[in-house]
């Protein structure tokens, strides 16, 4: 018998010694986020794990598919969404926790033109154009970007008008992609959107006539990382990092 663990002993050794027998398993968190948050969130997520050793996880896309997601059960610690509306839905039904919502930032709504384009539009009116064949929109069902816009359409009595142009699609940035790539003349995006990517686009129009565009950071009821979870919300709101990079991607802060 003593033979035996003899024997078994430099194998114990190199157990007790391997990284992952004497540390603890990375801690990570998921965050469910808009779209138009993707660039600055993974910059800043860089900068919370350093500073925490937590590892944010992003899954981007349009709030209204990332919520449906969630009440389907996705193991989503953190939910930010670019619509007030989806964030009260949830804490209605109690898939989110209403006392940890905390709004993080504002947004500005434009409408894009190719960077080549020399079609001049100077008023919502001129989507009406003849030489604008095709604008791309947000599904306004699931993407706010597109509900924002339709919202200020049909303020202006241009949503039927121009419903045989519209594009749909799945997210804002899909929209930016489309314009970008000189598939359509025009595009409804965030001025954020349109600011990463302005050697591609151009803002023809600033808009306005639509509610205003919040960001709500809130957690997922029912996560096992509430204190994480927490700390990456305090984190956001907070911390001069968070600001600084929140402004040089063009966010306004509430």
């Amino acid at each position: 018998m003593i033979k035996r663990l003899y024997l078994l002993l430099p194998v114990l050794l190199l157990l007790i010694q391997s990284p992952s027998y004497t540390q603890e398993k990375e801690k990570e968190i998921t965050i469910s986020a808009a779209s138009s948050l993707t660039d600055v969130l993974k910059e800043l997520g860089t900068t919370f794990k350093q500073k925490t050793g937590i590892k944010p996880v992003f899954n981007f896309g349009s709030s209204g598919s990332l919520f449906q997601q969630i009440e389907k059960g996705a193991p989503v610690d953190v939910f930010i969404s670019a619509d007030q509306d989806i964030v009260d839905k949830g804490i209605k039904a109690e898939v989110l926790e209403s006392s940890t919502k905390v709004i993080l930032l504002k947004n500005t709504l434009v409408l894009i033109q190719p960077k080549t384009s020399e079609l001049k539009i100077k008023k919502l009116e001129d989507l009406q154009l003849p030489e604008i064949k095709k604008i791309a929109i947000g599904n306004p069902s699931s993407v706010p970007a597109g509900k924002y816009a339709e919202e200020v359409l049909t303020k202006n009595n241009l949503n039927i008008t121009l419903k045989d142009k519209f594009i749909p699609a799945e997210n804002v940035r899909q929209v930016l992609d489309y314009v970008g790539r000189e598939e359509v003349e025009a595009g409804f995006v965030y001025i954020t959107d349109a600011a990463i990517a302005e050697s591609k686009v151009k803002v023809a129009l600033t808009l306005s006539g639509h509610r205003p565009i919040l960001y709500p950071g809130i957690l997922v009821t029912g996560t096992k990382n509430s204190e994480e979870a927490k700390s990456f919300l305090e984190f956001l709101k907070k911390s001069p990092e968070s600001k600084e990079t929140f402004l040089k991607y063009k966010f306004i802060l509430p």
